[in-house]
C-alpha cells in the first residue's frame, strides 16, 4: 500500500510504502505528476492521498467536508475555485487521471487520523455515552506541524507527530531532519503526511473494521480510521444528511 502527500504545489510530493507488517519500506520524492504516478506504479493494494482527488463543484463544499464538520472535524471547503487560487491547480485530480486504471485511490484527513491515534493511545475505542464522547473528542487536537502558506513548518509539532506515528508504524530508523533551514522541516512535514496516509492504507487492508469510507469516487471519497464512537457518529451523520437531501453519499 502506498500514500502520497500532494499539499503545496511548488514542493515535491512524497510517496511512502509500508510493508505487510506496517514497516516503512520505501520513501521517495517526486515533483511532477507523471513522476508521482510512475513512483506509485500499477499494482499497489491501495493508494491513499493527502489531497482532493475529486472536485465536482466550482464553489462551495463537497459532501465529505459537510459530514466531517458535523463530527467536530474542521475541514476546509474543497472547490475548483479555491484549489486554483490557493494551491494553483487540481493536483490530486491530475494524479488520478495519470494513475493506471487498476489503481484504487482515496483521500484521507491527516489531522483526524492523528486525533484518532491519540484517542486510542489514551485508552479510547470502546463505546461510551455520546455526550461524554463528544466532550472528550473536542479536547483531542493534533499537533500543528505543517507550514502555513510560504511559512515554516513547526519543529516541535514535527517531533510530536513523529512520536505519535512511531507507536503505530515502524519508521525503520527515519527521524526528522536536524536542519535549521526552512526546507528541511517542510520536507519532514510532507513525509509525515505521507506516512499518515500509508498508515490509513495499511489499516484499511489489515483491520478494515477499524476504518470507514465516506463519499464516492466521483464526488470525493475519504478513507478514515475510526473507533466505535467515531464510526457511530459518522454513520448517523451521513444517514441524517442524506435523509435531509444535504448530501448524496453513504458510507461503505
Amino acid at each position: 500500500m502506498q500514500s502520497v502527500d500532494l499539499i503545496g504545489t511548488p514542493r515535491p510530493s512524497v510517496v511512502v510504502e509500508l510493508d505487510a507488517d506496517g514497516a516503512l519500506a520505501r520513501l521517495e520524492s517526486a515533483a511532477e505528476t507523471a513522476a508521482v504516478a510512475a513512483a506509485i506504479g500499477a499494482d499497489p493494494a491501495i493508494v491513499v492521498v493527502d489531497a482532493p482527488l475529486a472536485v465536482p463543484t466550482e464553489r462551495g463544499q463537497r459532501d465529505v467536508e459537510r459530514i466531517l464538520a458535523w463530527c467536530d472535524v474542521p475541514a476546509f471547503p474543497v472547490s475548483r475555485a479555491r484549489l486554483t487560487s490557493v494551491h494553483g491547480g487540481l493536483r490530486g485530480v491530475d494524479l488520478v487521471e495519470a494513475l493506471a486504471s487498476t489503481v484504487t485511490a482515496a483521500e484521507t484527513h491527516p489531522d483526524l487520523v492523528l486525533r484518532l491515534l491519540m484517542w486510542e493511545d489514551d485508552g479510547g475505542g470502546a463505546p461510551i455515552d455520546l455526550a461524554d464522547y463528544r466532550a472528550r473528542w473536542l479536547g483531542v487536537r493534533a499537533p500543528r506541524y505543517r507550514p502555513k502558506g510560504p511559512g515554516r513548518a513547526t519543529i516541535a509539532g514535527i517531533v510530536a507527530v513523529t512520536a505519535i506515528l512511531a507507536r503505530h508504524v515502524d519508521l525503520g530508523g527515519w527521524t526528522p531532519t536536524a536542519s535549521d533551514d526552512d526546507w528541511g522541516p517542510i520536507r519532514d512535514a510532507a513525509i509525515l503526511d505521507a506516512i499518515i496516509c500509508a498508515y490509513v492504507a495499511h489499516r484499511s487492508i489489515h483491520t478494515p473494521k477499524a476504518t470507514l469510507t465516506i463519499g464516492t469516487r466521483a464526488r470525493g471519497r475519504m478513507v478514515l480510521p475510526v473507533d466505535a464512537n467515531l464510526r457511530g457518529r459518522l454513520e448517523a451523520t451521513v444517514a441524517r444528511l442524506s435523509a435531509e437531501g444535504v448530501i448524496g453519499d453513504r458510507p461503505t
